[in-house]
């Protein structure tokens, strides 16, 4: 008999599994494999029907199993525990792992038959596994985690020619139907009596249709279409006998790209169904609130251009101290000193802000000439969210913001909210993130009260919970009657977390002159912003300080 007893107890349990399974010793063609062949065919084949990340999922069970049977043993015996620990864990990550890997590899069989792009990624998350008596120490503690497979993701990305739907339709063409509807069958749970423990462990399952769109046209009615064309792929999943209670949609538009959107074939792939599947109710959270965009591959919207004949002239850089009227650029009512451009160009300025506000057309925050290194916050670099004791492994890493920089270069990128098939209701969380649960923020910009009502972000992927209320009321003057606001608007809003908080971003879309807001709110639960510009002008000529704080 091989002496396993005398070997590292690791390596006993990596060989119990190797000696279970069988390892690869021909490839298809018979051919004799060498040792580091035949492992890699084991544990790292390139096959998605190959048995290889099965074995995977045996062997982390086995390893895991390992650890768990030698500190439950004891000393005394802990070789053999081990071995105990190996078999048991062996089997689990077996039961496991095998239905992901058969799934992926049904589906591949099915993107050979359709000659359709498709392309699949595990999902990965860091769990805590063992027991209490196994973390007991800070090295045991350091094994009672382990990164697991937790779903998979689908995306079904459109063919140059051989689209899914019908054009701006949620109809779906006869051979894509045909297509999704073989895809649902494979995540119908089993009903023999071989499968029962993993029948049960699939009822907690999580299936979400996520409709994908390019950024060309409408973001919102990419939103809304991407929806529809979501919702009528899970309607097959609930025809092929997938419960109805497990199925979510969501229309994500061009919020979630996965290629560059300023070539056609990057737009073509940002064309997609994609089937996410996740554990359980835990998993399933853990992966909306993961999500993040990556902005790497958004398209800047162009700079808003000036319509104005008098553009500044090249001395906008040039300073000078003048005495100007109260509330130009100071909150006090006294007459103050400030920094304003040369005299010829605040001129121009003021000749134009008075012209256009006459008109009803533009306020004046008396900012300076708009500049990108003027506009730009102190943002930091786009993030991944931090991992906790149960959060997916990092789909996006840090980039930086240069596409979207300042506002006027970035649009409003609209997404559904995900919903439930069975009644259509809204899977919404409460959670918020400090400070952004519906609260009210506000500063005075030049003379003018900038509110900002009912601001609210989720901690699900650091996005939106609603649309604010913007409120601008110029010259404003505290006491007496609260006059009439001369903004009142609903404005689209874009958030993006970063390393140094959450960039708020307001679209104005140019009434009264006011294009965009960008307020860096503090991740901590802070009554003041970090930093904010508000842009505006005739074509975006100016950019102004806006450091809205918390109304208690």
């Amino acid at each position: 008999m091989f002496p396993i007893f005398k070997l590292r107890p690791l390596a006993a349990a990596l060989i119990s599994v190797m000696a279970l399974q069988g390892c690869a010793t021909h490839d298809k063609s018979g051919r004799k494999l060498t040792m580091g062949e035949s492992f890699k065919e084991t544990f790292n084949s390139d096959d998605p029907c190959s048995s290889s990340k099965r074995n995977i999922g045996i062997a982390v069970g086995a390893i895991t199993g390992a650890v768990i049977g030698g500190v439950v043993s004891g000393d005394k015996n802990k070789t053999l525990g081990i071995l105990v620990g190996a078999l048991a864990g062996s089997g689990l990550g077996a039961l496991i792992g095998h239905e992901i890997d058969n799934r992926q590899c049904e589906i591949s069989k099915v993107q050979q038959k359709y000659g359709v792009d498709i392309e699949m990624t595990k999902l990965s998350a860091e769990v805590p596994v063992g027991t209490d008596q196994a973390a007991k120490t800070n090295e045991q503690a350091s094994l009672s985690k382990s990164t697991q497979n937790i779903g998979l993701s689908v995306s079904v990305v459109d063919k140059e020619g051989k689209p899914q739907f019908s054009s701006n339709s949620a109809d779906i063409q006869p051979d894509s139907r045909a297509m999704f509807a073989e895809i649902a069958q494979k995540y119908v749970t089993p009903r023999d009596d071989k499968n029962k423990k993993l029948a049960e462990a699939i009822k907690t399952r999580r299936v979400l249709l996520i409709g994908h769109t390019d950024d060309s046209g409408s973001s919102q009615l990419n939103a809304d279409l991407s929806e529809r064309r979501a919702k009528s792929v899970a309607k097959l999943f609930k025809e092929a006998g997938v419960p109805e209670g497990q199925i979510y949609y969501q229309g994500a538009g061009e919020t979630l790209p996965m290629a560059d959107n300023t070539t056609p074939e990057g737009r073509a792939k940002n064309r997609r169904v994609e089937i996410v599947d996740l554990n359980d109710e835990t998993s399933f959270k853990a992966y909306l609130a993961n999500r993040r965009p990556n902005t790497a591959y958004y398209r800047p919207a162009e700079k808003i251009q000036s319509n104005r004949t008098n553009t500044p002239s090249k001395s906008v850089e040039e300073k000078t101290n003048v005495v100007v009227a109260s509330g130009a650029n100071k909150k006090s009512n006294s007459t103050q000193s400030v920094t304003v451009p040369s005299t010829k160009v605040a001129s121009q300025a003021k000749i134009t802000n008075q012209k256009s506000k006459a008109a009803g057309m533009m306020l004046d925050f008396g900012g300076k000439p708009f500049s990108s290194s003027e506009a730009k916050l102190n943002a930091g670099d786009l993030i991944a969210p931090k991992k906790t004791s149960f959060s997916l492994i990092s789909e996006a890493n840090a980039s930086d913001m240069t596409r979207i920089e300042t506002c006027n270069i970035d649009r409003p990128r609209n997404a559904g909210l995900v919903k439930s098939l069975k009644d259509g209701s809204e899977y919404k969380t409460t959670e918020y993130l400090p400070g952004l649960y519906g609260r009210t923020w506000y500063d005075m910009v030049g003379g003018n009260l900038v509110v900002l009502n009912k601001v609210a972000v989720l901690r699900d992927g650091a996005t939106p919970a609603n649309k604010p209320e913007l409120k601008i009321y110029s010259n404003y003057k505290s006491g007496g009657k609260e006059p009439r606001p001369d903004v009142s608007l609903t404005p689209d809003v874009n958030t993006y977390q970063t390393t140094n908080g959450i960039v708020y971003r307001v679209f104005a879309n140019g009434k009264q002159g006011v294009q965009c807001l960008d307020v860096l709110m503090p991740l901590e639960n802070q009554q003041s912003a970090k930093e904010g510009k508000l842009v505006y002008g005739d074509g975006a000529e100016f950019v102004s300080d806006f450091k809205p704080k918390m109304k208690n």
